[in-house]
């Protein structure tokens, strides 16, 4: 190899590091943590180019710079996804070669993942000494084929950064939502979505009723963010919902993938409030594709199809909660117990509404599934069995917080 085109190859080596290095910096990691020591400080921008510091919110911690098995047991099982955070780590320590092989491997194995065959292009390029940026693409400015392809990068450059984010600002080994105060003894798991983060965290309930994190998967959400507020308005709903039946892949359109599991919005919350609409699923993606970009949903959920095949061998409709979020606050085991007991003590003497149904009983609301949203309003949401005829009952009551007192406003009887 002729040395003009050796030094240049070095170089595009250190600048798409330095590019890796600034994504994730502008995520909350410190530069330290992910910047190879060959970086040389002649090919970075100048103080004032340089992506401003965030600060990594104390519950996280980072997994990059850790080896796979790390990754697995913080619910990371999507095997394609932490291939590729894999070699974007060979990438920032300079191993360009090494992550060049094993993206090829990576994108024979999932012909259908184009993140994996874009992150493979980017490494080509390098090799050849042309790339000047990530998705780096020819440009025909102002067709529009040209706007299109654009638009498809940044969606794939996006979901590069929401996987990165993932693992960069993975919670703390041990914690867990506030969102789900208890869990009745009947009920084996719990689904938590971060819309801010495009993951699923699937938890599972342990013969001790602690709680433990099963999965991490990345997810797709409606394609103009959050809040769904009337049909067709291409919004993920928020708040409290609980899967409500399985539809297996031959009832299915293929753009549903492998399996869809409906959940039931609007609920009694949603409809006190006029929303409308409906159909809000998780579920799967067509064939041809591995996963979609984290906003291109028509209001949906969406994993890939591994993920929800995964999921759906472990929830229990009518029983598994999904509280879906744009914020999370996690707890430790100890913080989350003395939450528990603060909200069955608040439940307990909280005033029914006037004319309306009345509260929980203490007796059925300490075997009760207790779940808690906090968003432009705070919810909570108790569903509890009860055997007062031939067969038992299972009610779901809505609480809201009103004037600063929990009120009980709708009282729900499912079975």
């Amino acid at each position: 190899m002729n040395q003009p085109l050796r030094t240049r190859r070095r170089h595009i080596t250190q600048v798409l590091a330095w590019l890796l290095t600034v994504l994730l910096v502008s995520m909350g990691v410190r530069a330290e943590e992910f910047r190879p020591d060959f970086v040389d400080p002649g090919v970075l921008p100048g103080p004032s180019q340089r992506a401003a510091k965030i600060t990594v919110p104390a519950a996280s911690r980072s997994l990059l710079g850790q080896d796979q098995q790390a990754w697995m047991r913080q619910g990371f099982d999507d095997r394609a996804e932490v291939e590729l955070i894999a070699i974007y780590q060979l990438v920032a320590q300079g191993r360009l070669r090494e992550a060049l092989h094993r993206s090829g491997l990576l994108a024979e194995r999932y012909p259908n993942f184009a993140l994996a065959h874009l992150l493979r292009g980017d490494l080509l390029q390098a090799e050849a000494g042309r790339l000047r940026h990530f998705a780096d693409a020819p440009s025909a400015p102002g067709s529009a084929a040209q706007q299109a392809e654009s638009a498809r990068l940044a969606a794939l450059v996006n979901e590069a950064r929401q996987r990165l984010r993932a693992f960069a600002q993975a919670p703390g080994a041990g914690l867990v939502p506030s969102n789900f105060v208890a869990l009745a003894p009947g009920v084996k798991h719990a689904i938590l979505v971060d819309t801010s983060r495009s993951r699923l965290y699937l938890f599972r309930r342990t013969a001790q009723g602690s709680l433990q994190l099963e999965a991490n998967d990345y997810i797709t959400q409606g394609k103009l963010g959050t809040d769904k507020q009337r049909a067709g308005d291409m919004k993920t709903p928020l708040g409290i919902y609980f899967i409500t039946r399985e539809v297996g892949r031959r009832w299915l359109n293929a753009t549903y993938g492998a399996g869809a599991m409906p959940l039931n919005y609007p609920n009694a919350w949603d409809r006190r409030l006029g929303r409308t609409g409906g159909g809000i699923w998780l579920h799967g993606v067509p064939p041809s594709s591995y996963a979609r970009p984290p906003l291109d949903s028509d209001g949906c959920v969406v994993l890939s199809n591994p993920d929800i095949t995964a999921l759906m061998t472990r929830i229990e409709p009518g029983a598994t909660p999904v509280v879906i979020t744009s914020h999370v606050q996690w707890l430790t085991p100890a913080q989350l117990a003395a939450q528990r007991a603060t909200v069955r003590k608040l439940l307990a003497r909280a005033p029914a509404r006037q004319g309306g149904p009345v509260a929980t009983p203490p007796l059925e609301l300490a075997a009760a599934t207790v779940l808690y949203y906090q968003g432009e309003h705070e919810l909570l949401v108790v569903q509890y069995g009860s055997q007062h005829g031939p067969k038992p009952i299972t009610y779901r009551d809505y609480w809201a917080k009103q004037g600063g007192q929990w009120r009980l406003f709708h009282a729900g009887v499912l079975s």
